[in-house]
């Protein structure tokens, strides 16, 4: 499963219901936690541009991903990796880490610098 993107029910909160919620939603799987969860990045529209991170939010426009089935430009929030059980997820999308490798790789970058700089602000 690791490097490999995913329809998956996820959990985040509405705002405009002021309560957490679940929605379908795609995710990339970078690792495998225990025997039965994953971590994986969600994939998102980000439709308010004040929640973008600047750095850490990578693009992904239609045109230059299509085998993610992309609707409009969507990013990997690499700084908000999670773990789901395997049985949140429905349906495999494409092998990330195969179909685009350099934007695989340019991801997990970014993964590594946010945990490297969290860990050192912490200590």
């Amino acid at each position: 499963m690791t490097g490999k993107a995913y329809w998956a029910i996820f959990q985040y909160y509405d705002g405009k219901l002021n309560k957490m919620a679940f929605k379908k939603r795609p995710v990339l799987v970078i690792g495998k936690a225990d025997d039965k969860d994953w971590v994986v990045l969600p994939i998102s529209r980000v439709t308010r541009r004040e929640y973008l991170d600047s750095h850490y939010d990578f693009e992904m426009n239609v045109l230059s991903y299509p085998k993610m089935s992309l609707k409009q430009t969507s990013y990997v929030r690499t700084h908000k990796q999670t773990v789901l059980n395997e049985g949140e997820f429905s349906s495999c999308i494409t092998d990330f880490r195969k179909e685009y490798q350099d934007a695989y790789i340019a991801i997990m970058a970014l993964v590594e610098e946010f945990q490297k700089d969290l860990i050192n602000k912490s200590i």
